[in-house]
């Protein structure tokens, strides 16, 4: 501190001894006076006590001290106002949709990188003035550093050095003046000169400005610095008409325009204090959309035309059709008028503009005039450039090359336009010809190449494709059934079901709900296959499609294109070929051409005859169509000995199959024959014959027992167990409801049906075996696939089963009756009912024998008969019999007391 009272001494004149009886403290007055020093001078003493200049006057940084009437140094006013723009900010965000003024978001503070700088380079060309400060090194026989400032009177003060006039100096002569002085005053010495702080001036920005008002802003400030600061231009200012004020007369002029699409700031003029902004409000803007690189409005100057419009929008684009621009004005009656302009044309460009014109540029059509298109099973799909003389062999130079090792050599297509009005038509054509009959290409043909008959090639491809087409309508792809396995065949067989119904209502749309995911799916492949020929990206993915998916397309255009004055160009087949369906009615369209377009006949197909069926006229009588059948030889045509039949609109052949036609007919043998297995066997063929076959039975061959079973009678008895099963249910039920007592309960023959329920019937059917070994053409059957005959060894033995004492079986012997063998189990038991004992034989008939004296044939047995005593339905046990036998007795006392009574 007494450092400084010491430096305040020296700078003021003052004794040490004063004011080392004040305070230490150096007064306001005292600092007020310091600063009343020159510039040079503070400079001077601040370096020779150590004090930092900037903390005595109160400057901080590099900024100029100015005083407190003075206005704020240079700051973008429209910081200060981001919170209350907020929301008109957000709003444009959310309409972006809607055409901008080109130009406004120059002074968007969210993209702007406008930031003021002080230390900014000074041209030599800079007009001192009062507040401007110089820096000045002096280096040599002296070393010392000093800071000019230009006083009111525009002098500046250098130590030892008289004043020197500096306001209204160019920079580069200031320094000039400010060296020779040094030379002449110091010899030895030299001086380096360099601007330093900047005056700061007052300008005033008015019109459609955006925060219009005064602004302190640097010396060297421009037009548009100026206009940053107060936030630019408003939504109705002009960017073209900006003009700069001095002492009421227009010294400049600024097209912003010209410095955002020409760069040309030289308009872009420096301001001096008390210059005015001001920013005229706009007069005219038109509007230019669609295919120019710059869409938006753009302010119009007077006498601006159209070209002057392309150029501000940076030109058009590649693909606009300059042919047919839409000028679109609002007339003398308010209301808008349509304009044709070809801008290829020198006088339509000339074409001024008006206030709330708009200017549409529509794109070139995407169709590519000198194409061809190569799709399905090939290498390399996709669109080729088309050359004159252009055939197909250029397109696929070799077989084994260009195609999928999956690819039908016999039959391919080529879509192709019929006429001006873009109608197809399809030719048909073999792969494996190709060589021997060049085929002439023309613009945009497109070549379909198939699989085998309707196959796919690598068909995860095409499923993660549409997966990741719908991504964006799912959520938890992995988690949904729906798009597990091949979802592209599942939803092109509905669309395909759809169709031939007429009930198709999917379109290609993308805004269904999530949740329905079917729909979702069927849109995404009709979307697929509505542009399947003209996007190069599902071109790519035609190799992963079946035949009737990639001709799906072609069908519909051939149908879309049919009326009534021009026929539908489909043909069907049906019956025994590879790939059923429609196809399309190619030139020159024979049976055999249809027959490979189906991928050809299957090993099942009867070729001596199939059926075309023919449109022939509307039947009025009938309210219908009259259909002409006609008998077709198919393996004649095919051979060449029988002429191919042409097809018309709306043929349908039907190939059918071999009558009786199976891969696998067989029959099978086991037990006592000879030689035991499956036998294959024709149309006709008998029992006899395929027991011969077998080589007979053995010699322990049970012949009446003999077992034979059939699947058709296996299903009829499957049946019949149903509908009894069911019967007795009913039963149940209805006794169950009822008053009636029942000694079994509901629960306990519900279980007795489940346990029959479990047993599966054998579809034996009762043969003679004996009969037919005989020769006996009565007893002899037709064998159907898969029979089955099953003989036993020889049995000598009788069983009895059922209501007996004890159930088991007997040595067989022919002197013995059925009541022998019964008295052999024990006799009866009382459940048993008598009158309904019955004998199964061992060929699986039934006798119900006669157990009366006279009746002593009925009563012989034979070996492996079985004796069946079945339960007597009707009887009831003691406990039962007592309990009713009760009940009557005290109903009769009741009846009898009630008599007596009267």
């Amino acid at each position: 501190m007494l450092k400084f009272v010491q430096f305040a001494c020296l700078a003021f004149g003052l004794s040490i001894g004063s004011v080392a009886a004040q305070a230490v403290t150096p007064s306001p007055a005292m600092i007020e006076q310091f600063k009343k020093l020159p510039r040079a001078q503070q400079e001077q003493l601040a370096k020779q006590y150590g004090y930092d200049l900037n903390q005595l006057t109160g400057v901080s940084g590099n900024k100029a001290s100015v005083g407190s009437g003075e206005v704020e140094p240079l700051t973008p006013r429209h910081q200060q106002q981001d919170a209350e723009q907020q929301p008109d900010i957000a709003k444009q965000e959310l309409d972006s949709q809607t055409a901008k003024r080109f130009g406004l978001n120059l002074f968007n503070e969210k993209i702007s990188t406008f930031a003021p700088v002080d230390s900014m380079p000074v041209p030599d060309t800079y007009v001192l003035g009062v507040g401007d400060s110089l820096q000045v090194q002096l280096y040599g026989k002296q070393n010392s550093q000093y800071s000019l400032t230009i006083d009111r009177d525009g002098r500046a003060m250098l130590p030892d050095l008289a004043p020197v006039q500096l306001a209204g100096l160019r920079f580069a002569n200031a320094r000039e003046l400010i060296i020779e002085r040094v030379q002449q005053a110091m010899i030895g010495t030299q001086a380096a000169v360099s601007m330093g702080e900047l005056r700061t001036i007052n300008v005033f920005i008015a019109g459609e400005a955006k925060n219009p008002g005064m602004y302190a802003v640097s010396a060297l400030s421009s037009v548009t610095q100026a206009l940053f600061v107060a936030g630019g231009v408003s939504d109705i200012g002009s960017l073209r008409e900006i003009s700069v004020k001095r002492s009421g007369n227009t010294v400049a002029k600024f097209d912003l325009y010209q410095l955002l699409l020409q760069g040309d700031n030289s308009n872009d003029v420096n301001l001096q204090h008390g210059d005015v902004v001001f920013v005229a409000p706009v007069k005219a803007i038109v509007e230019v959309k669609g295919e120019v690189l710059r869409p938006a409005l753009y302010e119009l100057a007077s006498n601006e035309t159209v070209t002057d419009l392309l150029q501000m929008a940076g030109g058009l684009k590649a693909d606009a059709y300059a042919a047919s621009a839409v000028l679109e004005r609002i007339n003398s009656n308010k209301l808008r008028d349509i304009q044709t302009l070809d801008l290829n044309s020198a006088a339509a460009k000339q074409t001024k503009l008006q206030n709330g014109d708009v200017l549409r540029l529509s794109s070139v059509s995407a169709r590519v005039t000198n194409q061809v298109v190569l799709a399905g099973a090939v290498v390399r799909p996709g669109a080729y450039a088309w050359q004159q003389n252009m055939q197909l062999n250029q397109l696929i130079s070799s077989l084994w090359a260009d195609l999928l090792p999956t690819a039908d050599l016999d039959y391919a297509v080529i879509v192709r336009e019929a006429d001006q009005q873009h109608a197809i038509k399809v030719v048909q054509f073999s792969l494996a010809d190709l060589a021997q009959q060049p085929i002439m290409l023309q613009p945009r043909d497109i070549v379909l190449v198939f699989h085998h008959d309707n196959n796919t090639y690598q068909r995860h491809v095409l499923n993660a494709h549409i997966r990741t087409q719908l991504a964006p309508q799912l959520t938890a792809l992995q988690l949904n059934a729906a798009l597990v396995g091949d979802i592209s065949a599942r939803a092109f067989d509905k669309i395909r079901l759809a169709d031939a119904l007429g009930t198709s209502d999917i379109a290609a749309r993308t805004d269904l709900k999530p949740a329905d995911v079917e729909s979702l799916l069927q849109a995404q492949i009709n979307l697929l296959l509505n542009n399947l020929f003209s996007d190069n990206e599902l071109l790519a993915l035609t190799p992963h499609l079946s035949r009737t998916e990639l001709l799906f397309p072609v069908l519909q255009r051939l149908k879309q294109q049919s009326s009534n004055q021009q026929d539908i160009a489909v043909v069907s087949v049906s019956g025994d070929v590879k790939v059923p369906g429609e196809y399309p009615l190619t030139e020159n369209a024979s049976v055999s051409q249809l027959l490979a377009a189906a991928g050809g006949a299957t090993a099942s197909a009867y070729l001596s005859r199939a059926e075309l069926s023919r449109f022939i006229n509307h039947n009025n009588a009938v309210n219908g169509v009259q259909i002409k059948h006609t008998a077709l030889d198919i393996a004649a045509i095919l051979s060449g000995t029988a002429n191919d039949v042409q097809l018309q609109s709306r043929d349908r052949l039907n190939v059918f199959s071999t009558p009786d036609w199976s891969v696998a007919r067989k029959v099978t043998l086991d037990g006592e024959v000879r030689f035991p297995g499956q036998y294959s066997m024709q149309k006709g063929e008998t029992l006899a014959d395929v027991i011969q076959r077998a080589g007979g039975f053995t010699d322990n061959a049970f012949i009446k027992g003999a077992v034979f079973t059939r699947r058709q009678v296996q299903q009829i008895e499957q049946e019949q167990q149903k509908r009894l099963l069911e019967q007795l249910k009913a039963d149940i039920a209805t006794r169950s409801l009822s008053a009636q007592m029942t000694t079994t309960a509901p629960a306990e023959a519900m279980a007795m049906i489940t346990e029959l329920e479990k047993q599966q019937p054998v579809g034996r059917l009762v043969i003679d075996a004996e009969q037919i070994l005989a020769g006996n053409p009565e007893y002899n059957i037709t064998l159907d696939d898969g029979d089955r005959l099953v003989v036993p060894r020889s049995s000598r033995t009788v069983s009895i089963i059922g209501e007996v004492q004890l159930a088991g079986t007997h040595r067989y012997d022919a002197s013995r009756d059925v009541e022998h063998y019964l008295r052999l189990a024990g006799g009866l038991r009382k459940r048993a009912d008598e009158d309904r004992i019955y004998v199964i034989r061992a060929d699986g008939s039934v006798l119900v024998p006669t157990l009366k004296w006279y009746a002593v044939s009925e009563r012989r047995l034979q070996p492996g008969d079985t004796i069946v005593v079945p339960l007597d339905t009707d009887y009831k046990d003691s406990l039962s019999l007592w309990a009713q036998v009760t009940q009557i007795f005290y109903q009769t006392a009741v009846a009898i007391a009630a008599l007596n009574s009267f």
